[in-house]
Formats: structure tokens, C-alpha cells, sequence
């Protein structure tokens, strides 16, 4: 008789600890939440070799030239702007909008979740307009349970065109980190991509941090053991959009 009551109550604690947690992350805020019209302003720097044409065009970009390479430097803007369609017939998805000046050169497109960030697909704007690619599937790009240490490969099939293209990147979470911009300090999460692009090497890094964003990204490409192209992107101000009165 005694068994059993013990048994009972160490189910029932079992059940209150459960519902407890339940509670917990049903309370637990959004890992990201913006609002149509907040916006989220770069500094961008390009790298290249010397013998390497930069985009030219970009208003305010200033171009140095360095010892074997030459060093572009931009604002980009990103601004949000709603939960859009990616074509006529196609998927939505949370849409931002990067902009150089007035030039609106790429659309992102994004599923944010509660607990998790996922890409969706890309569209090149700017001078020469292209086709949206869309990946077959959402890939997580942030997840609030990563801690660090977590790897795993991602095989996507991209629609390019109407044409499929598949790659395969390589993830892992390198972990938390303490992350000073001129936006401010962040607590961000450090996340690493290395994959193929063509004949090219991609590796990639890029940090966020919840209720913020992307707050860094660092992107390099290597021909064999050269690099050829090092983008850094770092944020220096973010705007809320103001509620309707």
C-alpha cells in the first residue's frame, strides 16, 4: 500500500514538473520579432585582389588600396517588410529588403518561428535583376536550443530559373559570445557555414543575437588555398518602426 502511494505521488510530481516546464516555454519570448518597416543599417567592407573590378555605383562607398588588394567600404540598409510572397504562385515568407542608397540590391526571404530562424530563399535586384531562387525545403539558420558545439551537414535543392541545383553546407554552432558593434553590445550566437560554390570555397561565419538580428556576418571565398573575396558585415544602427496612432 505504501509502494504504491509512493508510486503515485512520484508520478504525480513527475506530471506537475512537466506541465511546469510546459508553462515556462510557453512564456518564453519570441527568439525574433520584427515589425514591417524596422530596419537594420551595415558597414560593409569588400576585399579583393587588385587585379579584381569592385562593383561601382554604390553611393557613399570609399575604395582604399592596400598592399596586394584593394578595400571597398559601404552602408547597406535592410529593411522588413511583411510576410510576402516569394513570386506570383509562390510560398511566403518573412521578406527584407537590402538596399545600397536607393538601389534595392537583394531580397531575403526568411520563415521566423518562434524558437527558430529558417532561410527560405534569395532574390538578386540591382543593375541586373534576377530570378527568385528558392530552396526545395526551410533551412534552419538559427535555432534557440543550440548552445554550441552542435554540427551537422544541410543538403539543399535551390530553383534556379527552373532549373534545381543541389549543394551541400556544412553547420556548427560555435557557441554564445560577446559581441561589440556600434549598435551596441550584443550577446550573439556564433554560427559557421562552410560549403561549394562552383569552384569556389565558401566559408562563413555570422552572428545573432535574439531580439535584435543578424548583428555580423563574415564571408570569405578561396580559389584552392587563396582567398579571392572577404566581406564583412557589421551592424552600426537599427531603426523600430513607430506604432500607428
Amino acid at each position: 500500500m505504501c509502494k504504491s502511494l509512493f508510486l503515485t505521488s512520484l508520478l504525480c510530481c513527475f506530471m506537475t514538473l512537466a506541465y511546469a516546464e510546459d508553462e515556462v516555454a510557453d512564456h518564453q519570448e519570441r527568439l525574433w520579432s520584427p515589425s514591417v518597416g524596422d530596419s537594420w543599417t551595415y558597414k560593409v567592407s569588400v576585399e579583393v585582389a587588385k587585379s579584381t573590378t569592385l562593383p561601382s555605383g554604390i553611393p557613399g562607398q570609399k575604395i582604399e588600396e592596400l598592399e596586394g588588394k584593394v578595400r571597398a567600404t559601404y552602408e547597406q540598409t535592410a529593411v522588413y517588410r511583411g510576410f510576402l510572397p516569394l513570386s506570383e504562385d509562390g510560398p511566403k515568407a518573412h521578406a527584407f529588403y537590402f538596399s545600397n542608397g536607393e538601389q534595392l540590391e537583394e531580397i531575403q526571404y526568411m520563415l521566423i518561428e518562434k524558437n527558430a530562424v529558417k532561410a527560405l530563399g534569395s532574390k538578386q535586384e540591382g543593375k541586373n535583376p534576377k530570378r527568385v531562387i528558392s530552396l526545395s525545403k526551410p533551412i534552419p539558420i538559427i535555432e534557440s536550443g543550440w548552445k554550441g558545439g552542435e554540427a551537422f551537414p544541410v543538403v539543399m535543392d535551390q530553383s534556379i530559373g527552373g532549373k534545381k541545383m543541389r549543394m551541400t553546407r556544412w553547420f556548427r554552432a560555435i557557441g554564445w559570445e560577446d559581441l561589440e558593434t556600434e549598435a551596441g553590445n550584443f550577446k550573439a550566437l556564433h554560427i559557421q557555414v562552410t560549403g561549394m560554390n562552383g569552384g569556389l570555397e565558401l566559408k562563413r561565419g555570422y552572428w545573432f543575437a535574439p531580439g535584435t538580428g543578424f548583428v555580423k556576418e563574415d564571408k570569405k571565398y578561396y580559389l584552392g588555398d587563396k582567398m579571392i573575396m572577404n566581406q564583412t558585415r557589421e551592424l552600426i544602427k537599427t531603426g523600430k518602426q513607430k506604432p500607428a496612432q
